[in-house]
Order: C-alpha cells, then sequence, then structure tokens
C-alpha cells in the first residue's frame, strides 16, 4: 500500500509481419506502458498502419455528428454488428442527412433574422401613415429619416427650417428609441437642413430592408410577422429531425466512436515503436506479477517469432508508477493527479492525505450541521455527476469528520447542543497549542518517511545526514526552550550546541541549501494553528448569524422574516467560506507543510497500452 506496484523493462523485438498481431494482443492485454522511441540516430520511427487514414477519416465524420447533434456520450448503449463496413456505410448516409439539414436550418434561420430586422424597421414607421414608396430617392426631393431626443426637439427642427424654405414636409411619431422624424425637403436646401438636424442631435437611419415593398409599414407588418411565424415552424421542424436521428443514432454513433478510437490507436501504434525496413522493437514497463503470463500470450499471438527481453527497474530508472492501494484509499489518489505522482523509489503519501486530510478538514468544519448539510450536498452531486465520483466520496469522508468533530465541539449551526469535549473559543488557550501539537506529529510523519525514502534512494549515510538532522534540530530547540524557560536543569547553551550539530549535519547531507532553510520547519509547525483559526473564524461568525437572526426575531412582525431570512442566507454563506477554507487549507497543509518533507514526485503515471484514459 505505501509502495507502488514492482514494474519491469520489456523490450519485445520481431520481424513486421507479426507486428500487427503483436500490438492486437497488446491492445488486449491492457498491461504495457509503452515508452515513445525518440532517438532517430538509432533508429527510425515506426509508420502507422495502412488502415490509420481511413480510419481517422470516418473518426473525424462520427465524432462531428455527435456534436451537430449534441449527442451525451453517457445516455447511450448500442452493440455494433457489422463493425468497420457498418460504419462506414451509416455515417457516410449520417453525414450527408445531416449536412442537408444543417445548411437548411442555417439558411432559415438566416431568413429569420432578416425578416426580424425588416420587422423593426417597418415597426419605426407604422405610425406615419406614408406609403413606402416615398423613401426612394428622388432628384427634386431630398428625405431625411432618423431619431431626435424628443417631440421638442422636432418641434424646434420645424421652426429653424420653415425660415429657410416652405418647400418641405415633417412627419414625425413617438417611439421607444426616441422621437422619429421623416423629412422631405426641396433638394436645393438639403445642406442647410443637414446643419439644422445635425444641430439638433439627429441620428439618422437607413431603411435599406424595406427599400424594395410597397404599400403601408403596418400592411407589410402583417406580412412579415406571417412570414417569421412560418420560417420559425420550419426551423422546429427541422430540429426536431435532427433530434429523431440523434435519437435514433445516438447509442450506435457513441459506439463507433469508442471503437474507432480502439481501432485508431492499434493502428497509430508503430509510431511509438523504433523499426527497420524488416523489423520493429517496441520498449515500455509491465507490472512484475503480470510479466509472465503476458509474454505467453504475446508469444502466442506472435506464433513464437518475436523475442521478449526484460529486467527489473533500476535504481535511476524512469519508471511509471502504478499506486497500489484499497479502494477506500484509492479516491485519494485524486490529491497526486492534481499534484504530481511519487517516484518509483518513494513512499506512496496517499494513505497518509486519507488519514489526515478528513481530520483537518473536520477540526475546521467542526460543526454537526454543517457537516449534515454538505454530506447532502456532495451525496446529491455525486449522483448528478458520476464521473467525479472520487472527488465527492472524499468530500463525504470530509463531512462526516465534520460531523464527529462537531459532536466533540458541542456544535450545531453554531449554537453549543451539548457540553463539548473539547471547546474551541477565542478565550480557549489550549486549543492553539492543541493545533501545533498535530502540526509536530505531521511533520515528524513526513520527515520519517523522508528519512526512508532517502536511505531506499541514497543509502543510510545520506538520510541520517539529510533527514535524521532535522530531528536533532528539533530536540536541540525544545531542550534551549526549556532551558531558558528553568523546566529543566540543563544549560542553555547544551540546547545550542545540539542546534550547532544539527546545521553540521544538515551542511553535509543537503549542502549549504539545509542550514538556510533550517528555519522553516518552525515556521511549517506553526502553520498548523490555521487548524484553530479557519474553525474559530467559522465558529465567530454563525454566533454572530445565530445573535442577529434571533434579535430580529424577539422584535416581532415582519423582523420574524427577515430574521430567518439572515439565520439562512448566513448560514449558507458561512457553510461555503468554510467549506472552502477547509478544503484549501487542508490541502495546503499536506502541499507544503507535509510533501515538502519528503516528496519529490515527477513520475509518470502508469498508462498501459489499450486502456482509454
Amino acid at each position: 500500500m505505501l509502495t507502488p506496484h514492482k514494474m519491469d523493462s520489456v523490450v519485445i523485438t520481431g520481424p513486421n509481419s507479426v507486428m500487427e498481431h503483436v500490438i492486437k494482443a497488446l491492445h488486449n492485454m491492457k498491461v504495457l506502458h509503452i515508452v515513445e522511441h525518440s532517438d532517430k540516430e538509432l533508429a527510425d520511427i515506426g509508420s502507422p498502419l495502412k488502415s490509420a487514414n481511413k480510419l481517422s477519416e470516418i473518426l473525424v465524420n462520427v465524432r462531428a455528428l455527435i456534436a451537430a447533434l449534441g449527442i451525451k456520450k453517457e445516455d447511450k448503449t448500442f452493440k455494433l454488428k457489422k463493425g468497420l463496413l457498418e460504419i462506414e456505410s451509416t455515417t457516410k448516409k449520417l453525414s450527408e442527412e445531416v449536412r442537408m439539414s444543417q445548411e437548411e436550418l442555417k439558411k432559415t434561420e438566416e431568413l429569420i433574422a432578416r425578416n426580424h430586422s425588416v420587422g423593426e424597421e417597418l415597426d419605426t414607421l407604422k405610425n406615419i401613415n406614408l406609403p413606402l414608396e416615398v423613401f426612394s430617392s428622388y432628384k427634386s426631393l431630398t428625405c431625411f429619416a432618423g431619431y431626435v431626443r424628443d417631440e421638442n426637439t422636432a418641434a424646434s427642427i420645424k421652426v429653424e427650417l420653415s425660415l429657410i424654405t416652405s418647400r418641405f414636409m415633417m412627419f414625425q411619431s413617438p417611439i421607444k428609441k426616441g422621437h422619429f422624424i421623416a423629412l422631405f425637403i426641396d433638394s436645393k436646401s438639403k445642406d442647410s437642413a443637414n446643419h439644422v438636424l445635425s444641430k439638433g442631435g439627429f441620428s439618422p437611419v437607413n431603411f435599406m430592408n424595406i427599400s424594395n415593398l410597397k404599400g403601408s409599414a403596418s400592411g407589410n407588418m402583417e406580412k412579415i410577422e406571417k412570414e417569421i411565424a412560418k420560417l420559425q415552424s420550419k426551423s422546429e421542424e427541422i430540429t426536431r429531425r435532427m433530434h429523431i436521428i440523434a435519437n435514433d443514432f445516438g447509442g450506435f454513433l457513441i459506439m463507433a466512436e469508442e471503437f474507432l478510437s480502439e481501432q485508431l490507436e492499434k493502428a497509430e501504434a508503430p509510431l511509438k515503436f523504433a523499426s527497420t525496413k524488416s523489423s520493429f522493437l517496441i520498449k515500455g514497463w509491465v507490472p512484475s506479477d503480470e510479466l509472465t503470463e503476458s509474454i505467453e500470450k504475446l508469444s502466442k499471438a506472435a506464433k513464437n517469432r518475436i523475442f521478449v527481453n526484460f529486467e527489473p527497474a533500476k535504481k535511476h530508472d524512469k519508471v511509471p508508477v502504478k499506486l497500489k492501494n484499497p479502494t477506500p484509499v484509492r479516491q485519494f489518489e485524486f490529491f497526486l493527479d492534481l499534484y504530481s505522482y511519487p517516484s518509483y523509489m518513494e513512499l506512496d503519501p496517499t494513505l497518509f492525505i486519507f488519514l489526515t486530510f478528513p481530520i483537518f478538514f473536520g477540526i475546521m468544519l467542526g460543526d454537526v450541521g454543517y457537516g449534515i448539510v454538505t454530506l447532502l450536498l456532495f451525496w446529491i452531486l455525486k449522483r448528478k455527476m458520476p464521473k467525479a465520483s472520487n472527488f465527492f466520496n472524499i468530500l463525504m469522508l470530509a463531512s462526516v469528520s465534520s460531523i464527529i468533530f462537531g459532536l466533540i465541539f458541542g456544535e450545531f449551526f453554531g449554537f453549543e447542543f451539548m457540553h463539548p469535549i473539547v471547546e474551541r473559543s477565542a478565550e480557549n488557550k489550549m486549543f492553539m497549542p492543541l493545533a501545533i501539537a498535530i502540526g509536530i506529529v505531521h511533520v515528524n510523519i513526513g520527515l520519517i518517511v523522508g528519512f526512508i525514502n532517502e536511505m531506499k534512494s541514497h543509502g543510510f549515510k545520506h538520510a541520517f545526514f539529510a533527514k535524521a538532522s532535522w530531528f536533532v534540530l528539533e530536540i536541540g530547540a525544545v531542550l534551549a526552550a526549556l532551558s531558558i524557560f528553568k523546566i529543566i536543569s540543563l544549560h542553555w547553551s547544551t540546547g545550542v550546541a545540539v542546534i550547532l550539530l544539527s546545521l553540521i549535519m544538515l551542511f553535509i547531507g543537503e549542502g549549504i541549501k539545509g542550514p538556510i532553510e533550517s528555519l522553516s520547519i518552525f515556521t511549517n509547525i506553526l502553520s498548523y494553528a490555521r487548524l484553530m483559526a479557519i474553525g474559530l473564524s467559522s465558529v465567530i461568525l454563525a454566533v454572530i448569524i445565530n445573535e442577529s437572526a434571533g434579535k430580529m426575531m424577539h422584535t416581532g412582525g415582519v423582523f420574524i422574516v427577515l430574521g430567518i431570512v439572515i439565520l439562512v442566507l448566513g448560514h449558507i454563506i458561512n457553510i461555503m467560506l468554510g467549506l472552502l477554507g477547509s478544503f484549501l487549507h487542508s490541502l495546503r497543509l499536506h502541499y507544503v507543510e507535509f510533501f515538502s518533507k519528503f516528496f519529490h514526485g515527477g513520475a509518470d503515471k502508469y498508462r498501459p497500452f489499450g486502456v482509454r484514459q
């Protein structure tokens, strides 16, 4: 559980004539983590199988259909009967049908948009009793159409125009955007009219969409509305038709996508191999406990025409890591996926996260009511989002921890509903030392793990100087502190001497970096004070919410409702803040304070050929 699966390095070589059989067998076995060949000086990179181009083309079409039809992968189940032939012929027909429907839908929506634009222009003119033909161009008349601020502005413009010429007519109508005017004036006075309109803040409108219409605006609006309704009906019909295709062929397309992805993965596998004109070479890693059976199956598939060389992983090999954890612990590998995988020689920290993450979370959000609410919330979200079930399982376990610590603290939505075993309050001077004590234990567990990792990788001597020196440093600091406060009879210089000894050990083990970072262990331990601080802030906010709501309710009348609103919204906000703070700070205590004592990481995750990620 603390160490990953043992891995063996494997080299498979054979003639090109059996390569396809080998690929198929490896894909079915799902055990080989392929290491891509990259040294072109030693050998060329292999070429994909002949079927790759065709598979890729069909797969692109299938995925395009899935996207166009809005098919959800988790909703469909289907069993393919004829494989690639069925997929190719059916996909071709569907692609043509969907393409035609999409083009028809696009044209229909463009016509709807165009008619809406026409409708907007007609709506502007509907209150002006003028035929649309009058907005055409004339030799002797100039037409201005647009908006001014209000009716008074329109009246002022009319007065000024009358001083210029009597050969004009102005029509106006109030609309949503302001005040619409349509001015017809002698072309000789065009420039003067333009100047008057500009002074009045005139904003011109171009009736380009209705230039070919005749008759009244209201009459044309009726026609346009009927046309829009007809087009929308057609659009809905096309959409319904595509929904029917999605329902009828959704399962087929999902299974086709999966089948083609697998076939294409096999067809493109040689791109990861080394290759010559007559042979191929595959490098990779196989779990040791599956090696013998895998070689037997592979040799049988290749009719004993391949050679397989294998050897256990060496200390400095870059080995892909396959973690070995029981189901309850395995879901906490989520945190390593976010961070980094441990190297092959390191201990797997997943078990430690499984044990301590929920505890830290529970200490900070320790309230029975909050724990019950978050447990129900994560249970519902897990059902809604099954793909994230591991994440929600972690949070559900953390919520159970919150309930347990809520019982220890005697808290229920900020109320003390029972006598607490441990009281966390601003007056409680024991809670801070308790949080620091947890930090001391957690950090020193990290140092012990670091000692084991260094011993496995570099031997006991290096582990002693690089990691045991931190224990010596802590002992020296404790001795010095106890001496200064007269708790023990030793002189304080004894503690200082032990500290100096630890710094020398750190210099030998880690170079100059060790002594420079010697104070970091104490700052790391002090960081665990956040266990108290985050939890205490949540309690204080809950108490304030309860007291404020209580005062409102005691006032009576409408304040009772206001008090209930404060109570509900206040606790919802506090739960959200508590969840965010507890999750992030618990994570930080592991990634920064704990992992820094032992974790190097950087390994690749074991990804066997044939397993879809």
